[in-house]
């Protein structure tokens, strides 16, 4: 499997995620990729990989998605480098529950730090005790198989910033008769907004924010998949069980 972060000016958050992740005894059967996504300050030191500049989330996301389609990994996973998790067979399980529901993409379910939650509710846990399905995920660690990965192919530029390339994997899952799930039985702790809150990149969040919601909406509402962008968005923000 290829296990894949993106690190941008946060190199202590970047390393302490890799070191959570050799806490697996099988670790040394996947392969990691730690990608610079062109920092200007000290590089994370399991860093593998560079680029000049910063391309955001979705431009080192689609690096990433190139890389494995080369390689002959039935997998990979990306994850966000602000996570907190402590279970050592997490790859292993994460894969297992793939299999087990027939998933295309996978998500652990997500607990942010702190009283406000992830805004997709679907990422929330709901105590099932199961997989559940779901329309889309938030990219916070998304484990592709390789399959929608080909599909795929390389995320529209559009939407290298915010949620833009979840609701597309969602919404090109849907369009091949994919499954997309989220597990309950697996949560992970996401320390939420690092980027912002550690000086790492110079925009407000909130000017950030607007200018991804911006581009995500011009590029769905002038393609072919906006009457399932909508559809997706509002279960997203309405999810229950």
């Amino acid at each position: 499997m290829l296990v894949a972060t993106l690190n941008y000016n946060q190199p202590q958050l970047t390393d302490n995620l890799v070191e959570q992740l050799k806490r697996d005894n099988n670790f040394g059967q996947h392969e990691i990729m730690v990608l610079d996504n062109g920092s200007t300050k000290k590089k994370a030191k399991y860093t593998t990989h560079f680029l000049p500049k910063n391309i955001f989330f979705g431009g080192g996301l689609n690096i990433v998605l190139r890389y494995f389609l080369e390689t002959d990994h039935k997998f990979f996973v990306l994850f966000n480098n602000d996570l907190i998790f402590h279970g050592p067979r997490l790859i292993e399980n994460m894969i297992s529950e793939m299999g087990k529901n027939d998933l295309a993409l996978y998500s652990p379910s997500i607990i942010n730090a702190g009283v406000k939650q992830c805004v997709w509710q679907q990422m929330w846990n709901w105590g099932t005790r199961s997989v559940r399905e779901v329309p889309f995920i938030d990219f916070m660690c998304p484990v592709f198989r390789r399959d929608l990965a080909g599909i795929i192919g390389q995320f529209p530029r559009e939407l290298f910033l915010g949620w833009g390339p979840d609701l597309y994997a969602g919404i090109i899952a849907d369009k091949h008769d994919l499954k997309v799930g989220v597990s309950d039985n697996i949560t992970l702790l996401h320390l939420f907004s690092q980027t912002f809150r550690t000086g790492a990149i110079e925009i407000k969040e909130s000017d950030f924010n607007q200018q991804a919601d911006k581009n995500m909406h011009q590029y769905f509402y002038n393609s072919e998949y906006k009457d399932k962008f909508i559809e997706f968005y509002q279960k997203g923000r309405e999810y229950s069980i």
